[in-house]
Protein backbone atom coordinates (compact mmCIF):
# COMPACT_ATOMS: atom_id res chain seq x y z
CA UNK A 1 0.00 0.00 0.00
CA UNK A 2 1.32 3.25 -1.31
CA UNK A 3 0.73 6.41 1.32
CA UNK A 4 2.23 9.05 -0.08
CA UNK A 5 4.85 8.93 2.03
CA UNK A 6 2.63 10.63 5.14
CA UNK A 7 3.52 10.26 8.43
CA UNK A 8 0.63 10.96 11.37
CA UNK A 9 1.54 11.92 14.84
CA UNK A 10 -0.23 12.44 18.42
CA UNK A 11 -0.89 16.36 19.07
CA UNK A 12 -0.34 17.31 22.96
CA UNK A 13 -1.10 20.69 24.59
CA UNK A 14 1.87 21.63 26.61
CA UNK A 15 1.52 22.34 30.24
CA UNK A 16 4.06 24.23 32.01
CA UNK A 17 3.60 22.52 35.61
CA UNK A 18 7.43 24.25 36.87
CA UNK A 19 9.94 25.79 34.92
CA UNK A 20 11.57 22.56 33.95
CA UNK A 21 8.49 20.23 33.70
CA UNK A 22 5.80 20.10 31.59
CA UNK A 23 2.56 17.54 31.29
CA UNK A 24 1.63 16.92 27.44
CA UNK A 25 -2.25 16.01 27.05
CA UNK A 26 -3.30 14.47 23.51
CA UNK A 27 -5.32 16.78 21.78
CA UNK A 28 -6.11 15.11 18.40
CA UNK A 29 -4.30 13.40 15.56
CA UNK A 30 -2.69 14.82 12.58
CA UNK A 31 -1.13 14.01 9.49
CA UNK A 32 2.15 15.61 7.67
CA UNK A 33 5.20 15.47 6.20
CA UNK A 34 8.64 16.01 8.77
CA UNK A 35 10.83 18.23 7.96
CA UNK A 36 14.26 18.36 10.09
CA UNK A 37 12.51 19.30 13.54
CA UNK A 38 9.21 20.21 12.64
CA UNK A 39 6.10 18.46 11.56
CA UNK A 40 4.44 20.30 8.61
CA UNK A 41 0.53 19.76 8.50
CA UNK A 42 -1.57 21.51 5.63
CA UNK A 43 -2.98 23.93 8.36
CA UNK A 44 -0.08 24.31 10.93
CA UNK A 45 4.06 23.20 11.43
CA UNK A 46 4.49 21.38 15.20
CA UNK A 47 7.62 21.09 16.76
CA UNK A 48 9.17 17.58 17.51
CA UNK A 49 10.34 17.50 21.12
CA UNK A 50 14.08 16.53 20.38
CA UNK A 51 14.92 19.42 23.27
CA UNK A 52 13.21 20.66 25.82
CA UNK A 53 12.93 24.39 23.63
CA UNK A 54 9.96 22.59 22.17
CA UNK A 55 7.90 22.55 25.65
CA UNK A 56 7.86 26.72 24.87
CA UNK A 57 5.54 26.12 22.19
CA UNK A 58 1.72 25.65 23.07
CA UNK A 59 1.59 22.53 21.00
CA UNK A 60 3.94 19.51 20.09
CA UNK A 61 3.97 16.73 18.26
CA UNK A 62 4.98 13.23 19.47
CA UNK A 63 4.26 9.17 18.52
CA UNK A 64 5.32 10.01 14.70
CA UNK A 65 4.89 6.93 12.41
CA UNK A 66 4.43 6.83 8.92
CA UNK A 67 0.79 5.31 7.58
CA UNK A 68 2.80 2.33 6.29
CA UNK A 69 3.98 1.52 9.70
CA UNK A 70 0.72 1.94 11.12
CA UNK A 71 -0.96 -0.15 8.94
CA UNK A 72 1.36 -2.84 10.05
CA UNK A 73 0.97 -2.50 13.82
CA UNK A 74 -2.85 -2.34 13.61
CA UNK A 75 -3.12 -5.16 10.58
CA UNK A 76 -5.15 -2.85 9.32
CA UNK A 77 -3.96 -3.05 5.51
CA UNK A 78 -6.95 -0.58 3.97
CA UNK A 79 -6.77 3.11 2.29
CA UNK A 80 -8.95 4.34 4.76
CA UNK A 81 -6.98 6.11 6.33
CA UNK A 82 -8.88 8.42 8.38
CA UNK A 83 -10.05 5.24 10.09
CA UNK A 84 -6.88 4.28 10.71
CA UNK A 85 -5.79 6.91 12.42
CA UNK A 86 -9.05 7.55 14.71
CA UNK A 87 -7.86 3.82 15.72
CA UNK A 88 -4.11 5.24 16.40
CA UNK A 89 -5.80 8.23 18.21
CA UNK A 90 -7.87 6.22 20.27
CA UNK A 91 -4.97 3.77 21.47
CA UNK A 92 -3.08 7.77 22.45
CA UNK A 93 -6.26 9.85 23.47
CA UNK A 94 -5.80 8.72 27.97
CA UNK A 95 -2.07 8.40 27.71
CA UNK A 96 -0.34 12.30 29.15
CA UNK A 97 3.48 12.43 28.86
CA UNK A 98 5.42 13.96 31.68
CA UNK A 99 8.84 15.70 30.55
CA UNK A 100 11.11 17.16 33.02
CA UNK A 101 14.36 18.98 31.10
CA UNK A 102 17.62 20.15 32.83
CA UNK A 103 18.98 23.69 32.25
CA UNK A 104 20.94 22.85 29.29
CA UNK A 105 17.16 22.19 27.47
CA UNK A 106 18.06 18.53 27.11
CA UNK A 107 15.12 15.97 28.08
CA UNK A 108 16.00 13.95 31.28
CA UNK A 109 12.68 12.39 31.77
CA UNK A 110 10.55 11.27 29.74
CA UNK A 111 7.45 8.93 30.41
CA UNK A 112 3.82 7.60 30.07
CA UNK A 113 0.64 8.09 32.10
CA UNK A 114 -1.82 6.12 30.88
CA UNK A 115 -5.24 6.96 32.72
CA UNK A 116 -7.06 4.41 31.56
CA UNK A 117 -4.99 2.00 33.74
CA UNK A 118 -5.36 4.15 36.90
CA UNK A 119 -9.26 3.75 37.12
CA UNK A 120 -12.41 3.68 35.05
CA UNK A 121 -13.38 7.98 34.58
CA UNK A 122 -17.14 8.43 36.03
CA UNK A 123 -17.87 12.72 35.72
CA UNK A 124 -20.65 12.55 38.27
CA UNK A 125 -22.80 15.55 38.72
CA UNK A 126 -24.91 15.84 41.60
CA UNK A 127 -28.06 18.69 41.92
CA UNK A 128 -29.35 19.38 45.76
CA UNK A 129 -30.31 21.91 47.66
CA UNK A 130 -28.37 23.78 50.59
CA UNK A 131 -30.19 25.87 52.89
CA UNK A 132 -32.91 26.17 50.11
CA UNK A 133 -30.55 27.35 47.27
CA UNK A 134 -29.98 24.82 44.50
CA UNK A 135 -26.28 23.96 43.97
CA UNK A 136 -24.55 21.56 41.62
CA UNK A 137 -21.76 19.36 43.00
CA UNK A 138 -19.06 18.34 40.75
CA UNK A 139 -16.76 15.14 41.72
CA UNK A 140 -12.86 15.04 40.23
CA UNK A 141 -13.95 13.41 37.13
CA UNK A 142 -16.47 16.36 36.15
CA UNK A 143 -14.28 18.75 36.97
CA UNK A 144 -11.15 17.48 35.07
CA UNK A 145 -13.27 17.54 32.52
CA UNK A 146 -13.83 21.50 32.46
CA UNK A 147 -10.16 21.78 32.80
CA UNK A 148 -8.52 19.51 29.99
CA UNK A 149 -10.76 22.22 27.95
CA UNK A 150 -7.59 24.31 25.93
CA UNK A 151 -10.64 26.61 24.44
CA UNK A 152 -12.45 28.96 26.46
CA UNK A 153 -15.59 29.16 24.42
CA UNK A 154 -15.95 25.02 25.65
CA UNK A 155 -15.60 26.14 28.64
CA UNK A 156 -17.85 28.62 28.69
CA UNK A 157 -20.31 26.16 27.08
CA UNK A 158 -19.91 23.33 29.68
CA UNK A 159 -20.48 25.93 32.40
CA UNK A 160 -24.03 26.97 30.84
CA UNK A 161 -24.16 23.79 29.91
CA UNK A 162 -24.43 22.82 34.08
CA UNK A 163 -26.51 26.11 34.40
CA UNK A 164 -29.12 24.87 32.01
CA UNK A 165 -29.13 21.79 34.58
CA UNK A 166 -29.39 23.79 37.57
CA UNK A 167 -32.47 25.82 36.79
CA UNK A 168 -33.89 23.07 34.92
CA UNK A 169 -33.47 21.41 38.51
CA UNK A 170 -34.61 24.14 40.73
CA UNK A 171 -37.99 24.66 38.03
CA UNK A 172 -38.94 20.65 38.42
CA UNK A 173 -37.98 21.16 42.41
CA UNK A 174 -40.49 23.77 42.58
CA UNK A 175 -43.12 22.10 40.76
CA UNK A 176 -42.77 18.22 41.74
CA UNK A 177 -41.06 18.23 44.84
CA UNK A 178 -37.58 16.96 43.76
CA UNK A 179 -34.64 17.76 46.43
CA UNK A 180 -31.59 15.68 44.70
CA UNK A 181 -30.71 14.07 41.27
CA UNK A 182 -26.90 12.29 41.15
CA UNK A 183 -25.79 12.25 37.40
CA UNK A 184 -23.36 9.68 36.32
CA UNK A 185 -21.52 9.66 32.82
CA UNK A 186 -24.75 11.39 31.49
CA UNK A 187 -26.89 8.85 33.01
CA UNK A 188 -29.21 9.20 36.35
CA UNK A 189 -28.43 6.73 39.12
CA UNK A 190 -30.46 8.66 41.92
CA UNK A 191 -33.54 10.87 42.66
CA UNK A 192 -33.89 12.21 46.01
CA UNK A 193 -38.57 13.53 46.60
CA UNK A 194 -40.03 14.82 49.20
CA UNK A 195 -37.30 12.60 51.45
CA UNK A 196 -37.40 9.72 49.68
CA UNK A 197 -34.87 8.08 48.24
CA UNK A 198 -34.92 5.92 45.22
CA UNK A 199 -32.30 4.50 43.43
CA UNK A 200 -33.19 4.62 39.74
CA UNK A 201 -32.46 1.58 37.68
CA UNK A 202 -34.60 2.06 34.80
CA UNK A 203 -35.10 6.09 35.11
CA UNK A 204 -32.29 6.75 33.49
CA UNK A 205 -33.74 4.56 29.90
CA UNK A 206 -37.38 6.48 30.73
CA UNK A 207 -35.43 10.17 30.72
CA UNK A 208 -32.95 10.20 28.51
CA UNK A 209 -33.82 7.81 25.67
CA UNK A 210 -33.75 9.42 22.67
CA UNK A 211 -37.14 8.80 21.28
CA UNK A 212 -39.46 7.61 24.73
CA UNK A 213 -41.08 5.31 22.44
CA UNK A 214 -44.42 4.60 23.48
CA UNK A 215 -44.33 7.97 25.89
CA UNK A 216 -44.12 10.64 23.41
CA UNK A 217 -47.49 11.42 21.30
CA UNK A 218 -48.71 14.62 19.06
CA UNK A 219 -51.77 14.77 21.74
CA UNK A 220 -49.16 14.60 24.98
CA UNK A 221 -47.17 17.04 23.08
CA UNK A 222 -49.83 20.02 22.69
CA UNK A 223 -51.34 18.74 26.59
CA UNK A 224 -47.83 19.28 27.90
CA UNK A 225 -47.21 22.93 26.09
CA UNK A 226 -51.13 23.77 27.17
CA UNK A 227 -50.18 23.02 30.60
CA UNK A 228 -47.94 25.94 30.04
CA UNK A 229 -48.66 28.09 27.55
CA UNK A 230 -52.71 29.82 27.45
CA UNK A 231 -54.68 32.13 25.09
CA UNK A 232 -53.43 29.95 21.94
CA UNK A 233 -54.64 26.73 20.95
CA UNK A 234 -54.75 26.40 17.37
CA UNK A 235 -51.66 27.83 17.37
CA UNK A 236 -49.98 25.46 20.22
CA UNK A 237 -51.91 22.38 18.09
CA UNK A 238 -50.76 23.35 14.60
CA UNK A 239 -47.08 24.19 15.96
CA UNK A 240 -46.97 20.58 18.40
CA UNK A 241 -48.25 18.89 15.05
CA UNK A 242 -45.32 20.22 13.20
CA UNK A 243 -42.60 19.91 15.44
CA UNK A 244 -43.82 16.05 15.77
CA UNK A 245 -44.34 15.67 12.58
CA UNK A 246 -40.22 16.72 12.22
CA UNK A 247 -39.51 14.94 15.45
CA UNK A 248 -41.21 11.09 13.54
CA UNK A 249 -38.93 11.85 10.41
CA UNK A 250 -36.82 9.65 8.78
CA UNK A 251 -34.01 10.30 6.65
CA UNK A 252 -35.29 11.80 3.13
CA UNK A 253 -38.52 13.13 4.45
CA UNK A 254 -39.11 16.33 4.49
CA UNK A 255 -39.15 18.71 7.88
CA UNK A 256 -40.47 22.03 8.87
CA UNK A 257 -39.14 25.52 9.80
CA UNK A 258 -41.33 27.64 11.88
CA UNK A 259 -41.83 30.92 12.38
CA UNK A 260 -43.53 32.62 15.10
CA UNK A 261 -44.98 36.03 15.20
CA UNK A 262 -45.94 38.09 18.38
CA UNK A 263 -45.49 40.26 20.73
CA UNK A 264 -43.10 39.99 23.92
CA UNK A 265 -44.66 37.90 26.60
CA UNK A 266 -47.12 35.97 24.98
CA UNK A 267 -45.39 32.71 25.08
CA UNK A 268 -43.49 31.82 22.18
CA UNK A 269 -39.98 30.47 23.65
CA UNK A 270 -42.33 29.05 26.65
CA UNK A 271 -43.97 26.79 24.13
CA UNK A 272 -40.65 25.90 22.37
CA UNK A 273 -39.23 25.18 25.54
CA UNK A 274 -42.15 23.16 26.69
CA UNK A 275 -41.72 20.73 23.32
CA UNK A 276 -38.23 20.44 24.14
CA UNK A 277 -38.85 19.65 27.45
CA UNK A 278 -41.41 17.09 26.38
CA UNK A 279 -39.93 15.23 23.90
CA UNK A 280 -36.56 15.56 25.51
CA UNK A 281 -34.45 16.85 22.96
CA UNK A 282 -31.00 19.10 23.00
CA UNK A 283 -31.96 22.47 22.27
CA UNK A 284 -30.64 26.10 21.92
CA UNK A 285 -31.96 29.55 22.58
CA UNK A 286 -30.08 32.62 21.01
CA UNK A 287 -30.91 35.61 19.88
CA UNK A 288 -30.15 36.09 16.15
CA UNK A 289 -29.00 39.34 16.10
CA UNK A 290 -25.81 38.27 17.92
CA UNK A 291 -25.20 36.06 15.12
CA UNK A 292 -22.02 36.77 13.10
CA UNK A 293 -20.20 34.73 9.83
CA UNK A 294 -17.58 32.07 11.05
CA UNK A 295 -14.15 34.08 11.52
CA UNK A 296 -15.26 37.37 13.02
CA UNK A 297 -15.37 37.83 16.84
CA UNK A 298 -19.14 36.56 17.79
CA UNK A 299 -21.36 33.63 17.95
CA UNK A 300 -21.38 31.89 14.68
CA UNK A 301 -23.44 29.61 13.31
CA UNK A 302 -20.65 27.02 14.23
CA UNK A 303 -20.71 27.98 17.75
CA UNK A 304 -24.62 27.48 17.61
CA UNK A 305 -24.24 24.06 16.39
CA UNK A 306 -21.18 23.02 18.74
CA UNK A 307 -23.45 23.60 21.69
CA UNK A 308 -26.30 21.62 20.62
CA UNK A 309 -23.58 19.00 19.56
CA UNK A 310 -22.43 19.08 23.77
CA UNK A 311 -26.02 19.26 24.88
CA UNK A 312 -26.39 15.97 23.09
CA UNK A 313 -23.51 14.57 25.02
CA UNK A 314 -22.02 14.88 21.34
CA UNK A 315 -24.53 12.30 20.13
CA UNK A 316 -24.17 13.76 16.67
CA UNK A 317 -27.06 12.06 15.12
CA UNK A 318 -29.38 13.12 18.28
CA UNK A 319 -27.75 16.79 17.95
CA UNK A 320 -29.07 16.53 14.18
CA UNK A 321 -32.51 15.91 15.46
CA UNK A 322 -32.49 18.57 17.86
CA UNK A 323 -34.13 22.04 17.91
CA UNK A 324 -32.55 25.23 17.21
CA UNK A 325 -34.56 28.36 18.16
CA UNK A 326 -33.54 32.19 16.88
CA UNK A 327 -35.66 34.35 18.80
CA UNK A 328 -35.58 38.60 17.67
CA UNK A 329 -35.64 36.73 13.77
CA UNK A 330 -37.11 40.02 12.82
CA UNK A 331 -34.17 42.24 13.76
CA UNK A 332 -31.70 40.43 11.51
CA UNK A 333 -32.50 42.49 8.35
CA UNK A 334 -32.43 46.34 10.82
CA UNK A 335 -28.91 46.39 9.48
CA UNK A 336 -27.56 47.04 5.96
CA UNK A 337 -23.68 45.67 7.32
CA UNK A 338 -22.12 42.93 5.00
CA UNK A 339 -21.81 40.95 7.80
CA UNK A 340 -25.63 40.88 8.16
CA UNK A 341 -26.04 40.21 4.58
CA UNK A 342 -23.76 37.49 4.63
CA UNK A 343 -25.15 35.90 7.31
CA UNK A 344 -28.92 35.54 6.26
CA UNK A 345 -27.02 33.72 3.10
CA UNK A 346 -25.62 30.89 5.83
CA UNK A 347 -29.08 30.87 7.55
CA UNK A 348 -30.76 30.13 4.49
CA UNK A 349 -28.65 27.53 4.05
CA UNK A 350 -29.27 26.40 7.00
CA UNK A 351 -32.60 26.55 6.85
CA UNK A 352 -32.66 24.46 3.68
CA UNK A 353 -30.65 21.66 5.06
CA UNK A 354 -27.06 22.35 4.42
CA UNK A 355 -23.87 20.51 5.33
CA UNK A 356 -21.77 22.49 8.03
CA UNK A 357 -18.35 21.02 8.68
CA UNK A 358 -16.81 22.00 12.31
CA UNK A 359 -13.17 21.33 12.77
CA UNK A 360 -11.99 22.96 15.62
CA UNK A 361 -9.72 21.79 18.67
CA UNK A 362 -10.26 18.25 18.09
CA UNK A 363 -13.44 18.16 17.16
CA UNK A 364 -13.93 16.98 13.64
CA UNK A 365 -17.41 16.89 12.37
CA UNK A 366 -19.80 17.40 9.48
CA UNK A 367 -23.42 18.27 11.08
CA UNK A 368 -26.12 18.37 8.67
CA UNK A 369 -29.28 20.47 9.01
CA UNK A 370 -32.41 18.98 7.01
CA UNK A 371 -33.38 16.89 10.08
CA UNK A 372 -32.91 19.85 12.97
CA UNK A 373 -36.04 21.34 14.12
CA UNK A 374 -35.57 25.53 12.99
CA UNK A 375 -38.04 27.92 14.98
CA UNK A 376 -37.46 31.23 14.33
CA UNK A 377 -39.20 34.13 16.49
CA UNK A 378 -40.04 37.81 16.72
CA UNK A 379 -42.20 40.80 17.78
CA UNK A 380 -42.58 41.90 13.97
CA UNK A 381 -44.09 44.96 15.08
CA UNK A 382 -45.05 46.64 12.20
CA UNK A 383 -47.48 43.66 11.72
CA UNK A 384 -48.38 43.18 15.55
CA UNK A 385 -48.62 46.81 17.11
CA UNK A 386 -51.67 48.07 17.75
CA UNK A 387 -53.89 50.65 16.74
CA UNK A 388 -55.23 53.69 18.53
CA UNK A 389 -58.82 54.73 17.61
CA UNK A 390 -60.52 58.26 18.60
CA UNK A 391 -63.07 58.71 21.04
CA UNK A 392 -64.08 56.38 24.16
CA UNK A 393 -63.15 53.12 22.08
CA UNK A 394 -60.42 51.87 23.81
CA UNK A 395 -57.44 50.02 21.69
CA UNK A 396 -58.40 47.88 18.85
CA UNK A 397 -56.39 44.88 18.34
CA UNK A 398 -55.75 44.61 14.61
CA UNK A 399 -53.88 41.49 14.32
CA UNK A 400 -55.94 38.87 16.41
CA UNK A 401 -57.54 37.74 12.94
CA UNK A 402 -54.90 37.94 10.87
CA UNK A 403 -54.66 34.42 8.88
CA UNK A 404 -51.09 32.92 7.94
CA UNK A 405 -51.36 34.02 4.16
CA UNK A 406 -51.77 37.45 5.29
CA UNK A 407 -48.86 37.43 8.13
CA UNK A 408 -46.60 35.82 5.16
CA UNK A 409 -47.56 38.93 2.78
CA UNK A 410 -47.21 41.68 5.55
CA UNK A 411 -43.67 40.39 6.19
CA UNK A 412 -42.82 40.75 2.28
CA UNK A 413 -44.38 44.03 2.65
CA UNK A 414 -42.87 45.68 4.96
CA UNK A 415 -39.55 44.56 4.23
CA UNK A 416 -38.41 42.48 6.54
CA UNK A 417 -37.54 39.40 4.13
CA UNK A 418 -37.22 38.77 0.69
CA UNK A 419 -38.93 35.92 -1.03
CA UNK A 420 -36.37 33.63 -1.14
CA UNK A 421 -35.82 34.12 2.80
CA UNK A 422 -39.43 33.85 3.45
CA UNK A 423 -40.21 30.57 1.22
CA UNK A 424 -37.71 28.81 3.08
CA UNK A 425 -40.12 28.88 6.21
CA UNK A 426 -42.91 26.26 5.78
CA UNK A 427 -45.24 27.57 8.67
CA UNK A 428 -45.89 30.85 10.01
CA UNK A 429 -47.83 31.26 13.70
CA UNK A 430 -48.85 34.71 15.02
CA UNK A 431 -49.38 34.94 19.05
CA UNK A 432 -51.69 37.81 19.65
CA UNK A 433 -51.86 40.15 22.91
CA UNK A 434 -53.18 38.10 25.50
CA UNK A 435 -56.43 38.94 27.07
CA UNK A 436 -57.44 39.69 30.55
CA UNK A 437 -59.22 36.34 31.46
CA UNK A 438 -56.15 34.64 29.67
CA UNK A 439 -54.01 36.53 31.64
CA UNK A 440 -56.10 35.61 34.86
CA UNK A 441 -56.19 32.18 34.19
CA UNK A 442 -52.26 31.66 33.56
CA UNK A 443 -52.03 33.33 37.07
CA UNK A 444 -54.18 30.73 38.14
CA UNK A 445 -53.46 27.76 36.35
CA UNK A 446 -50.38 27.45 34.12
CA UNK A 447 -47.27 25.63 35.40
CA UNK A 448 -45.14 28.67 34.78
CA UNK A 449 -47.28 30.71 37.27
CA UNK A 450 -45.33 32.36 39.57
CA UNK A 451 -48.37 32.25 42.10
CA UNK A 452 -48.71 28.38 41.11
CA UNK A 453 -45.09 27.45 41.35
CA UNK A 454 -45.49 29.45 45.10
CA UNK A 455 -48.46 27.57 46.23
CA UNK A 456 -46.69 24.05 45.60
CA UNK A 457 -43.86 25.16 47.07
CA UNK A 458 -45.05 26.65 50.06
CA UNK A 459 -47.33 23.45 50.19
CA UNK A 460 -43.98 21.16 49.99
CA UNK A 461 -41.35 23.02 51.96
CA UNK A 462 -44.00 24.51 54.88
CA UNK A 463 -47.14 22.49 54.91
CA UNK A 464 -48.55 26.42 54.31
CA UNK A 465 -51.76 26.25 52.30
CA UNK A 466 -51.51 29.72 50.24
CA UNK A 467 -55.11 30.99 49.67
CA UNK A 468 -55.56 33.59 46.86
CA UNK A 469 -58.60 35.70 46.80
CA UNK A 470 -60.04 36.80 43.36
CA UNK A 471 -59.26 40.70 44.30
CA UNK A 472 -55.78 40.22 44.31
CA UNK A 473 -55.77 38.46 40.75
CA UNK A 474 -57.66 41.90 39.63
CA UNK A 475 -55.29 44.34 41.75
CA UNK A 476 -52.16 42.65 40.16
CA UNK A 477 -54.01 43.07 36.27
CA UNK A 478 -54.98 46.59 37.29
CA UNK A 479 -51.45 47.89 38.48
CA UNK A 480 -49.58 46.33 34.89
CA UNK A 481 -49.38 48.72 32.47
CA UNK A 482 -51.06 48.46 29.42
CA UNK A 483 -48.18 48.68 27.44
CA UNK A 484 -46.88 45.36 29.45
CA UNK A 485 -48.80 43.46 27.38
CA UNK A 486 -47.10 39.89 28.29
CA UNK A 487 -47.14 37.52 31.50
CA UNK A 488 -42.70 38.37 32.11
CA UNK A 489 -44.02 41.88 34.19
CA UNK A 490 -47.13 40.24 36.18
CA UNK A 491 -45.30 37.78 37.07
CA UNK A 492 -42.63 39.57 38.25
CA UNK A 493 -44.61 41.32 40.26
CA UNK A 494 -46.18 38.83 41.85
CA UNK A 495 -43.00 37.64 43.20
CA UNK A 496 -42.30 41.33 44.32
CA UNK A 497 -45.66 41.82 45.95
CA UNK A 498 -45.26 38.24 47.92
CA UNK A 499 -41.67 38.89 49.30
CA UNK A 500 -42.76 40.47 52.43
CA UNK A 501 -45.13 37.72 52.98
CA UNK A 502 -42.97 35.01 52.07
CA UNK A 503 -40.38 36.26 54.83
CA UNK A 504 -43.01 36.25 57.77
CA UNK A 505 -43.29 32.42 56.58
CA UNK A 506 -39.76 31.62 56.73
CA UNK A 507 -39.13 33.98 60.12
CA UNK A 508 -42.51 31.80 61.79
CA UNK A 509 -41.43 28.47 60.00
CA UNK A 510 -41.50 26.80 63.47
CA UNK A 511 -45.19 28.37 64.27
CA UNK A 512 -46.73 25.54 62.12
CA UNK A 513 -48.61 27.91 59.80
CA UNK A 514 -50.90 26.66 57.88
CA UNK A 515 -52.77 29.21 55.89
CA UNK A 516 -51.40 32.40 54.51
CA UNK A 517 -54.36 34.34 52.55
CA UNK A 518 -52.96 37.15 50.42
CA UNK A 519 -55.63 39.87 48.39
CA UNK A 520 -56.11 43.13 47.17
CA UNK A 521 -54.54 44.94 50.41
CA UNK A 522 -51.29 43.16 49.61
CA UNK A 523 -50.91 44.55 46.43
CA UNK A 524 -52.00 47.80 47.40
CA UNK A 525 -49.31 47.21 50.35
CA UNK A 526 -47.32 43.90 50.68
CA UNK A 527 -47.08 44.14 54.54
CA UNK A 528 -50.84 43.39 54.53
CA UNK A 529 -51.64 39.64 54.74
CA UNK A 530 -52.71 36.88 57.06
CA UNK A 531 -50.73 34.08 58.32
CA UNK A 532 -52.07 31.51 60.36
Amino acid sequence: MTFNNLFCGIKYRVVELDVDKYFLLPVGVKEGIINDNFFKTVDEVLCIPNSGSAFRQKYVIDKIYSLEELSEVYEYDDSNRQFLEEYFYNDHKDVFLYVEVDNENDIIENYEIDLSLIKKKEEVLTYLYDKDEPILLLNKDALDNILKQDDARKIRLLLEKYRKGLVNFEQYNENKGLNKIKIKNGNIEEIEMSGHLNICSNISSNLMDDKNEGKNSYDGLRKAIKEKVFGHDEEIDTLAQKIYMNYTAEEGESTDAILLVGPTGTGKTETINACCEYLNIPSVCINATNLVPEGIKGLSVEDVIISLYDGANQDLEKAQRGLIFLDEFDKLNDSELDIKTVMRNILLTFTAGGNFPINRDGLDIIFNSKMTNKVFAGVFDKITETRKTTGFITEEKKNINLRQTDVRRLILEKGYFSLEELSRISTILLYHDLERETKKRILLESKLSELVKKQERYKRQFGIDLIVLDDFIEAILDSVSPNDTGMRVINNMVKTVMDNAERAVLENEMKGYKKLVISQKTVINPTKFDLY
